[in-house]
């Protein structure tokens, strides 16, 4: 077991988003006795003046001090940068040059001595060697290459590619992610994502009550888990919702300023929930007859690993997927669809036959558990540090 290290976590997420691999395995250190520097995604003007109304805050947080969280455990918002720094590697040096003392400052409080160094973002292979650390490590958990905003792919590509020559680990999420990051790596190691197996197998549990929010919903209801991103294809929701209007199309979880909601305005049966406490998340998921994972087909799709796949599969529930590599490893277990009639097709089928594999699936995703994915990392990060010694 690793213990009595120094943790710093270059975030692409805030503390308080949904929880992630990100969240959980800065918790497991901390939890394992080690000291952990969580520090917040960066944050640019622009994106900063857009959702002024949720950020107003953030343009001075930086002045606090590293906030105690949980034992061992310490989160930092870093100051505002420039925008562009995905699209023009000058921007992002300029950037990297301004924020370097900030987190030194920050470890110095923290009295961080020689840490790991953990990166989640792709632009930043400038702190590697300039903290101190011991040894870095990348991990890398989407093709931001395939990202929209305020992203040039060939940029971000070569800061990325900049950033993975220099870390002692690469850690990649999905297959098709491994083989396209890893050429250039020292070490590499795919840990696919996991799941909170016995908390989301709750949902199978129909003897417990749903909340009020989604009791009176018309059955079938059809539930999609997590953030509303510009990768989900709400115009399949749309689609089920408008061509079965006595069904329920549900969402529960936040809806970010980049997904296209346009699809899902002015339908009736289309019930957003919002975000939701993640203890009482399988409460709320019970209530659905199926869950829906409607990527759109691209790069972003071709090369992540969905937490909620996993999530669904663990709650026992029948789960309808576009085709996507994460989902064919569940094939026979999930339904996979062709296109988009197949996809609406396939989730009319669940919402009205009883579909068997309610324990296969829950079984399924204790093999997936995120302890085992823990461990997994944990192994490639202790043969790291014999290698370093």
């Amino acid at each position: 077991m690793i213990a009595n290290q120094d943790f710093v976590i270059l975030s692409t997420q805030d503390w308080d988003a949904l929880p992630t691999r990100k969240h959980r395995f800065a918790r497991r250190w901390a939890q394992q006795g080690n000291r952990v520097l969580y520090i917040e995604q960066q944050m640019h003007w622009a994106g900063w003046l857009a959702d002024i109304g949720n950020q107003f805050s953030r343009a001075w947080s930086f002045l606090e001090s590293p906030q105690e969280v949980e034992p061992n455990l310490w989160v930092y918002t870093l100051p505002l940068v420039l925008p562009f720094f995905q699209m023009v590697a000058a921007i992002n040096t300029v950037n990297n040059a301004f924020l370097l003392p900030v987190i030194k400052r920050q470890t110095a409080r923290l009295g961080f001595h020689h840490p790991i160094l953990w990166a989640y973002t792709p632009h930043s292979a400038d702190f590697i060697g300039r903290l101190g650390e011991r040894l870095a490590v990348y991990e890398c958990v989407d093709d931001f290459t395939a990202s929209k905003g305020l992203v040039h792919p060939a940029t971000i590509g070569r800061l990325e590619e900049r950033l993975i020559r220099r870390v002692d680990l690469l850690i990649t999420t999905a297959p098709a992610l491994h083989d396209h990051k890893s050429d250039h790596a020292k070490r590499a190691v795919l840990v696919p994502n996991g799941v909170d197996a016995d908390h989301f197998a709750q949902a199978a549990d129909d003897l417990q009550p749903v909340p009020a929010a989604m009791r009176d919903l018309p059955r079938p209801v059809i539930g999609f888990l997590g953030s509303l991103n510009y990768w989900i294809d709400t115009g399949l929701l749309g689609r089920i919702a408008r061509e079965h209007p006595d069904w329920t199309v549900a969402h529960v979880g936040p809806v970010d300023m980049l997904a296209d909601m346009s699809p899902l305005q002015g339908l009736p049966n289309v019930a957003l929930i919002g975000r939701v406490p993640y203890a009482q998340v399988p409460d709320y998921v019970r209530a659905f007859d199926v869950c829906v994972n409607p990527y759109h087909l691209d790069g972003v799709a071709e090369h992540c690993s969905p937490l909620k796949l996993y999530e669904y599969i663990a709650t026992g529930k029948p789960v309808v997927s576009v085709d996507m590599p994460e989902a064919r490893q569940f094939d026979g277990l999930i339904a996979i669809s062709q296109d988009a009639e197949d996809f609406v097709r396939l989730v009319g089928e669940a919402a009205v036959q009883h579909v068997n594999g309610t324990q296969a699936r829950i079984e399924e995703a204790r093999k997936h558990d995120w302890a085992r994915r823990f461990e997994a990392v944990e192994a490639a990060l202790a043969e790291v540090l014999r290698a370093t010694a």
